[in-house]
């Protein structure tokens, strides 16, 4: 049972603040005299009976403010939670699911609203800048992130009551971003005669998000009209990148459930195409709004679970997004999964680079109706790489072996099987010149006590120079993954920094970084938490030139290792 009527006396107080402040904060720019703006008419008896005690209808059909927004999934889910953990809300886990998926599918997102933000929801870790408007980026993402707010769509009174309940429930919010301290700001006059613009932040980012985010749009109009239930059942193949450990290449199987039509179990097998380690997983998914894919599979193993958060092709040829798992998400793998039938297909490689002059290199190609009677010519990587013979095939995976001349074109090489292609698949290189540590800089949190531990992972990209020979310039190789040796190094802040001795530890072959625990640490001058700055380093033994002895090729990052959240203004339930 969800409930939160325990916390209801504690928060009594809070509406009559938000309606006090409500009043005080800057009108809407409507006229008075403006037509009252329509909503959506919400016509489930689940959703009617649930939420109609506070949510009202009118004679439309319209709930109060319910019918004025539309939202993802995640945002329909954590407006329950909030209800329940703020308002008193009493509802049952499976009543709440049937909410969620009704509001999605009729005040959801059309594809083309969606995709922008789907970072959001698919738990990327990134820096994301909203170019749109400066006003919006600072005032919103003090305390969340953007994707939170452009993945929302609400009438202009819907806005300002959002701006309202901001205000009401986190006071502090007017002198930390809302509102401008200080005389108003100097700023010039336009070129074209109009007066400065010295409204508060809050002022112009309302503006700002009541015309770009509004409840009614061409794209919902059209997407509500044409949506459907997704037909996904079959086979697709999967390729993917799992940070770490490189490309992943294999199959899903996609079943519908005849009782529910936007639910499916799904049967999935890959391998990791450098080591060749296999998976295999199964699960459940939901799609929401006729593309939002939202699952859960498990393999076997402790902490196999991961999320899936996909958005699913208009044509149902495709899908593409994460699977995710971990305290803040840092852990998962890119996917896209594309529906396959008799055709071949070719996915990708083991390796991403092949050396010139070397003969009897072996590639394990991975695709899909690869066959079992391979030939030699079914296969061609261009001029000056010959297939010297097929060692082993089957349907999804084939091994070949490859001579390349000494005087072949170094680059980037398109792969065809029988008819099939993968672009870019190798590349064609003399020896490894660089290498770079991706990410260049990272962020983790201590954790383990009381809050989950947010690692990191590092990778060691190579490069080869190219015909000019020079490196970082636009015609250097990439060659994919290097295998390196991982340490780290103080960041030097201060006199005898010692970050290094606590902030955690660095798998040496993996480039794993694992936080320490919360702190304090009584081992530690002050007793100071396991946070601080140090370099991660990866070394690679690099090629031997002109006779001369190889040299080790050096590349740095930096990590900083910092506190836990102590609050998170995300959605965090399952799917």
């Amino acid at each position: 049972m969800i409930t939160g009527r325990a916390l209801t006396v504690a928060f009594a107080f809070v509406p009559a603040i938000a309606i006090a402040l409500a009043a005080q904060a800057p009108q809407p720019s409507a006229a008075p005299t403006a037509k009252p703006e329509e909503g959506i008419a919400i016509t489930d008896a689940t959703v009617q009976k649930a939420c109609g005690t506070c949510h009202r209808p009118d004679d439309k059909g319209q709930m109060s403010r319910i019918s004025f927004q539309r939202n993802t999934p995640e945002g329909w889910q954590t407006q329950i939670q909030r209800m329940a953990s703020l308002n008193g809300l009493s509802i049952e886990p499976a009543t709440a699911r049937q909410v969620v998926k009704y509001l999605s599918d009729h005040l959801g997102l059309a594809p083309e609203e969606a995709k922008p933000a789907a970072w959001e929801a698919e738990r990327r870790l990134i820096d994301f800048t909203y170019a749109a408007s400066a006003d919006a980026e600072g005032t919103c993402n003090k305390c969340h992130s953007l994707g939170r707010v452009i993945s929302q769509r609400r009438t202009r009174t819907e806005w300002d009551l959002l701006i309202a309940m901001h205000r009401g429930w986190y006071p502090l919010v007017d002198n930390q971003v809302f509102r401008r301290s200080g005389p108003p700001p100097r700023d010039a006059a336009a070129t074209d005669g109009r007066p400065p613009d010295n409204r508060h932040p809050i002022e112009k980012a309302l503006d700002h998000l009541a015309k770009t985010f509004p409840l009614k749009t061409p794209e919902w109009t059209a997407w509500s009209a044409n949506m459907r239930s997704a037909r996904l059942e079959g086979t697709w193949t999967l390729s993917g990148w799992e940070p770490g450990k490189g490309a992943i290449y294999g199959r899903v199987v996609v079943t519908a459930d005849p009782a529910n039509p936007d639910e499916f179990t799904t049967s999935s097998t890959y391998r990791s195409a450098r080591s060749g380690e296999t998976i295999t997983r199964t699960g459940r998914a939901i799609v929401y709004t006729g593309f939002q894919w939202r699952g859960r599979s498990s393999a076997s193993g402790p902490d196999s679970t991961l999320r899936e958060v996909m958005l699913v092709d208009r044509d149902w040829r495709s899908m593409e997004g994460r699977w995710f798992t971990g305290g803040y998400d840092e852990l998962g793998v890119d996917v896209k999964l594309e529906r396959v039938g008799a055709e071949t297909r070719v996915l990708g490689t083991d390796r991403t680079a092949l050396r010139r002059g070397a003969t009897g290199q072996e590639i394990r190609i991975y695709g899909a109706n690869l066959g079992t009677s391979l030939r030699p010519s079914d296969v061609d990587l261009g001029r000056g790489i010959t297939v010297a013979r097929v060692v082993s095939t089957a349907a999804d995976v084939a091994t070949v072996a490859v001579d390349v001349a000494k005087d072949a074109a170094v680059g980037a090489r398109d792969l065809f099987v029988a008819g099939s292609s993968r672009s870019k698949a190798l590349a064609i290189y003399d020896r490894i010149d660089t290498i770079k540590v991706k990410p260049d800089w990272a962020m983790a949190r201590v954790g383990g006590d009381t809050f989950p531990k947010m690692l990191a992972q590092f990778e060691a990209w190579g490069y080869s120079n190219g015909a000019d020979g020079k490196p970082d310039s636009p015609d250097d190789i990439e060659l994919g993954l290097v295998d390196a040796a991982w340490s780290m190094e103080e960041y030097a802040a201060t006199y005898h920094d010692d970050d290094i001795k606590f902030v955690g530890v660095l798998n040496e072959a993996t480039g794993r970084f694992t936080p320490n625990g919360d702190g304090p640490n009584l081992a530690r001058s002050g007793q100071r938490n396991n946070i601080g700055d140090v370099w991660v380093v990866a070394k690679v033994a690099g090629d031997a030139v002109d006779g001369k002895p190889a040299a080790t090729l050096r590349a740095r990052a930096h990590l900083l290792v910092t506190v836990p959240l102590y609050m998170r203004f995300e959605p965090m339930g399952g799917r």
